[in-house]
């Protein structure tokens, strides 16, 4: 009789170990799903639960909300992003400035197992108006070719661009900066492709560094985002109409370190 309960108490136990082990599987699994699906109008769906990029050495982040980034104040009520007076920024700037957030962006990069880029935009080929990208803020100029003509032209955008990075998972094991993606990959007219140095298993992490103060990003798969051009627009020769839609939209970035280091950086401009 005594045998009889013994083993009914170990089966008991070992169903509850096994229950308990059961639970944790799919724990682990579930926080490892990346949510990057398309929706219906053109915007690239993220997760609702945000997540920072690259927290530590041993957790790469992936996900992202899709709301506006915001803070909350002392009687709980929510902040908009700050900004900061917009101005014109010279070439030789808008380089210093991406240097620096490099600076701060490839030891981040480092510590989450990721490669960063200053290679965030390049394109083959195409008309003469400028390019830009759509933002929950509004349209962002990123490219003026001609810089004599208005196609709209710098005052027809409220901001602009001062450059930008990608963070994505390297498929060599490249962490912090990656030399390579400055290289041409695939295509002819100087099309460039993240697609030979990304790991299609982790999203790319687009940031555009707003001269408002705000970093916008664009987070999508390999698959969505490897060519350079992908998340930008064109407008048509004649400055008014669009030859390249911007099919997705660069959301203010919920990396709370990343929007008050690039704070930080433009503030030292402003004097």
């Amino acid at each position: 009789m005594k045998k009889i309960n013994i083993l009914s108490m170990l089966v008991v136990i070992f169903g509850l170990v096994l229950f308990g082990c059961s639970q944790n599987n799919e724990e682990a699994v579930s926080n490892t799903n990346i949510s990057t699906e398309i929706s219906t109008s053109g915007e690239i769906n993220q997760s609702t639960e945000s997540q920072r990029l690259a927290e530590t050495s041993e957790s790469v982040t992936t996900e992202t909300t899709a709301s506006r980034s915001t803070e909350s104040s002392s009687d709980g009520k929510q902040e908009e992003q700050e900004t900061v007076p917009v101005r014109k920024y010279s070439e030789e700037e808008k380089d210093e400035l991406q240097q620096e957030f490099l600076n701060w962006a490839i030891p981040r990069a480092e510590e989450g197992g990721m490669a960063v880029t200053a290679a965030y935009f390049d394109h083959g080929a195409s008309g003469s108006g400028d390019w830009f990208a759509e933002t929950e803020d509004g349209e962002i100029q990123v490219q003026q070719q001609l810089t004599q003509e208005e196609l709209p032209g710098y005052d027809a955008f409220d901001i602009h661009a001062l450059k930008g990075v990608v963070f994505y998972v390297s498929s060599s094991g490249v962490t912090g900066y990656d030399e390579k993606a400055g290289e041409t990959h695939g295509g002819a007219g100087g099309g460039r492709d993240y697609g030979g140095l990304a790991d299609a298993d982790y999203p790319i992490h687009k940031y555009l560094l707003g001269d408002n103060g705000v970093v916008y990003e664009l987070i999508g798969s390999v698959d969505e985002l490897r060519a350079y051009q992908a998340g930008f627009g064109l407008y048509n020769d004649d400055g008014r109409t669009k030859d390249i839609e911007a099919e997705y939209t660069f959301k203010v970035s919920n990396d709370t370190d990343a929007q008050k280091a690039w704070q930080e950086i433009l503030q030292d401009y402003q004097k």
